[in-house]
């Protein structure tokens, strides 16, 4: 049985993927930090930006396999904070590599990253350009350059890009829970009957997060060290449109205004993936309906407010 070691289990993804991984192929060590460790289940205290602790960790449980998930992986955050950004996805990831290096053995590295990278388009493939607009795709890019050094010094490193997921338990700060938590206080007159948004034009392919674990599990079997593949459905939806799907399955009527302070200067209209590459080696693709994700989404919030 090979032993996995998952950085960020305590996070929106992190949290999906430790239920789904079959504990008859893996022994799972879920890591996440020190002060967000859940007090349910067996969690080990980690703090990726102390190198002497991850190694000491790595030497413990001397994992076959790293899944890398821990990050701030929120492009609005990492405009606010900049340095946190930058340490925690740059430095932290170099952490990791170099404690998984320390195992002298060939263990197997996985860099989830972002579609972020390319800066938007559509039908965008592994080979597509690299344009980064926003400090969290620099340093999801940056970590994925590590990943390419510590490669080539004899580490596995492959590089995983999902394009814009989400899904019951993902952070109000992203956009649909934002928008679903807004209904619920609505149905629930906790608020007046308006949505504030900021760019609604804008394009993504909002997976559900099941189909990423989907993926994610899939990875493990079939990739190959030193490639780097797009997790991606290729189909996208506007935020206006999505609305208009929450609307329907609403309780109560409502307005939506757009507030121009929400909408940030650098802001990509369309992100659009190719996913043909990981598609044909793993026999993966998207399942979950969009309204089937939304209806989730709202019922989470719904009993969350």
């Amino acid at each position: 049985m090979k032993t996995i070691l998952v950085t960020g289990s305590e996070g929106f993804v992190g949290s999906h993927l430790i239920k789904a991984l079959d504990e008859s192929k893996y022994k799972v060590v879920a890591t996440c930090l020190p002060q967000l460790l859940p007090k349910k289940g067996q969690y080990i205290a980690l703090d990726i930006l102390n190198l002497d602790l991850t190694i000491e960790i790595f030497k413990q449980h001397d994992p076959d396999i790293v899944f890398h998930l821990a990050a701030v992986s929120s492009v609005a955050k990492s405009f606010r904070d900049r340095p946190i950004a930058y340490s925690t996805n740059i430095a932290g990831t170099a952490n990791l590599l170099e404690a998984a290096k320390s195992l002298h053995k060939k263990a197997l590295f996985y860099f989830v990253s972002t579609c972020e990278v390319y800066g938007g388009g559509e039908c965008l493939s592994e080979g597509a350009p690299v344009d980064l607009k926003n400090p969290y795709a620099i340093s999801k890019y940056a970590a994925e350059l590590i990943c390419a050094d510590y490669h080539s010094d004899g580490l596995d490193c492959i590089i995983l890009r999902p394009f814009t997921h989400t899904g019951p338990g993902q952070a109000e700060i992203f956009v649909l829970p934002t928008i679903a938590k807004q209904i619920s206080e609505i149905e629930k007159g906790k608020r007046a009957p308006l949505i504030e948004l900021g760019n609604v034009e804008a394009k993504r392919e909002f997976l559900n997060v099941n189909d990423i674990i989907g993926a994610y599990t899939l990875a493990l079997e079939k990739c190959v060290g030193g490639e780097t593949y797009n997790v991606a459905g290729g189909e996208g939806y506007t935020i206006s449109e999505l609305v208009k799907v929450f609307a329907a399955l609403s309780k109560k009527t409502f307005e939506l205004k757009v507030n121009p302070t929400k909408i940030r200067k650098n802001d990509i209209p369309v992100l659009l993936g190719d996913g043909t590459k990981f598609s044909q080696l793993t026999g993966w693709s998207p399942k979950v309906k969009i309204e089937k994700t939304i209806e989730d989404i709202l019922n989470y919030w719904r009993a969350k407010v």
